[in-house]
């Protein structure tokens, strides 16, 4: 529970940020990659301490693995739930937007979209790095 909330704190701490200056999907997939890299850390020395199989990069290369599926269910929520609420007119402005312009939504407006994302992508990276992790 502490691991998680603190992944989610990164994450929705430098999606929020990072929207400000970058487009969306370099900013999403930015706070992703922090948040599985903090998450793996704190759980290989504190949670599954005592499950470890493997030599750091190798568990490092399996959570990554296992964390993806559950990162891009994340990453396809947020910029689904992003053109769905945004209402844009065409396919052009769609990609304008998530890929050339940064957002100057407010930071609730984001996080709470992002959290979305994190929600449904946490059973995909539960179950996958305990059964494929550390079980």
């Amino acid at each position: 529970m502490i691991v998680g909330g603190g992944g989610v704190i990164v994450n929705e701490g430098i999606f929020i940020s990072l929207s400000r200056f970058i487009p969306i999907v370099f900013s999403l997939a930015l706070a992703i990659e922090a948040s599985v890299i903090f998450n793996f850390i704190l759980n290989d020395l504190w949670t599954f301490a005592d499950a470890r199989k493997g030599s750091f990069l190798k568990r490092m290369i399996r959570f990554h693995a296992s964390s993806y599926s559950g990162g891009i269910v994340h990453y396809t929520i947020v910029i689904l739930l992003l053109v769905i609420l945004l209402h844009f007119s065409s396919l052009s402005e769609i990609v304008l937007l998530l890929f050339f312009s940064y957002l100057k939504l407010q930071a609730l407006y984001l996080a709470a979209i992002n959290f979305v994302g994190i929600v449904f992508a946490f059973a995909v990276r539960f179950i996958t790095a305990v059964k494929y992790v550390w079980g």
